[in-house]
């Protein structure tokens, strides 16, 4: 069984799933190499990726090891941070008790007017400077490090910068320049939990350094992990995330046309749009403890597996005619936030903020619509995201 360059080189979403899909249905564990130079199993089953998402014996802290296999071809964790994503047993359930709560369904229901604000103050600025605009920069890029920075206590002059530190992180520049903007982004969150120190306020930023400081719950490693996770990790996909499904909706006028009659069906048309579009071009990389048999293939103890989010949320076994977008399904739940105990802490704030900024982009700019015809989308140069560039819109 021969190993394959990962992720596929393709050049549009389409042609990722279509080679996902040869592999579920007649390889569905196979041999693929990472970034790192590895080889790897990659997983493309629904219940099979459940599984290394879930079982114990798949771990993520030995996936993270300084030399091991890696999805990426900078290390995502400078060596004095921690980060939750990268803990297994104890420490995770220490440290995710301590943000669970703030992450709650019901608390972000309760971010729901303060996300409904931002956006429609990023359009009604893009209102008063009259069409065309280009959705990127002006709405998507710009909405959940928005969100992020008024929950964190932020400020919202900082935006600029972050988006600019995240773009660097995620992009393909040289290796040298991801770590420095690493540490850049890792000294201003640990300046503004001195911050919160000295004058403490009602965000999150304050209630971490409160359970550091007063309760000894998390060391100042874990600190500035928790810190750098919310803003990169709920920033980067969720931006792309809007903007691919803004897109989609506008190049299928019927379902545009369909949400803003019948708005009720936006909390299943984000589920969909979770399942359909791809954002993450690999998956998550575990690493086995013991050997497990996967669809008639022994994984042994040491190997990496990539769990294929991509393919699993495309399984024709557990979503019939997983191919069509159709706002309107219901069913299995989608895996685009992982499953088990790393499942991501923003699972009930990115629903909230696409759906919000979908509701308030229909009812404002009800006939929005692409600026001109477009021959093919212009994508970012992120190696392991698919981001738009740009979203030209005229209303």
């Amino acid at each position: 069984m021969s190993a394959r360059p990962f992720p596929f080189r393709c050049t549009d979403p389409a042609g990722t799933h279509a080679e996902l899909a040869r592999l579920r249905e007649s390889e569905p564990v196979s041999r693929v190499v990472l970034a790192s130079g590895h080889e790897a199993w990659l997983v493309t089953r629904y219940q099979d990726v459940r599984l290394v998402l879930g079982d114990p014996r798949f771990s993520a802290a030995e996936a993270a090891r300084p030399g091991g296999p890696s999805l990426d071809r900078v290390p995502m964790t400078l060596p004095d941070v921690v980060q939750l994503r990268e803990t297994d047993g104890q420490d995770h359930q220490r440290l995710r008790r301590l943000v669970a709560p703030a992450f709650s369904a019901g608390r972000m229901e309760r971010l729901a007017p303060m996300v409904g604000r931002t956006v429609d103050g990023l359009l009604e600025a893009m209102a008063e400077a009259g069409p065309p605009a280009d959705l990127v920069p002006a709405l998507t890029d710009v909405l959940p490090l928005s969100v992020v920075c008024a929950w964190l206590g932020l400020p919202r002059a900082d935006v600029p910068r972050l988006l600019a530190w995240n773009a660097e992180i995620t992009g393909a520049g040289p290796v040298d320049e991801v770590i420095a903007i690493q540490r850049k982004m890792c000294d201003y969150l640990a300046g503004a939990l001195a911050e919160r120190r000295a004058a403490p306020g009602e965000d999150l930023l304050s209630a971490l350094v409160e359970a550091h400081d007063q309760e000894g719950a998390l060391d100042e490693r874990e600190l500035v992990g928790l810190g750098q996770a919310i803003v990169f990790a709920g920033h980067t996909t969720t931006s792309n995330l809007i903007a691919a499904s803004v897109h989609g909706l506008l190049h299928h006028p019927e379902q545009w046309s369909l949400l803003r009659r019948r708005p009720e069906l936006l909390p299943d048309a984000v589920e969909e749009m979770l399942r359909w579009h791809l954002l993450l071009t690999d998956g998550r990389l575990r690493v086995a403890t013991e050997d497990v048999r996967l669809a008639d293939v022994l994984i042994r103890a040491g190997d990496p597996v990539v769990a294929s989010i991509n393919a699993a949320d495309r399984d024709a076994a557990v979503y019939p005619e997983p191919d069509v977008f159709d706002p309107e399904r219901s069913g299995a739940p989608n895996l685009a936030f992982g499953y088990g105990i790393h499942r991501c802490l923003a699972a009930h704030l990115v629903p909230v903020e696409l759906r919000v900024c979908l509701a308030r982009l229909l009812d404002r700019f009800p006939e929005l619509r692409p600026a001109a015809p477009e021959s093919g989308p212009r994508w970012k140069d992120l190696p392991r995201m698919q981001g738009l560039a740009e979203l030209p819109v005229t209303w």
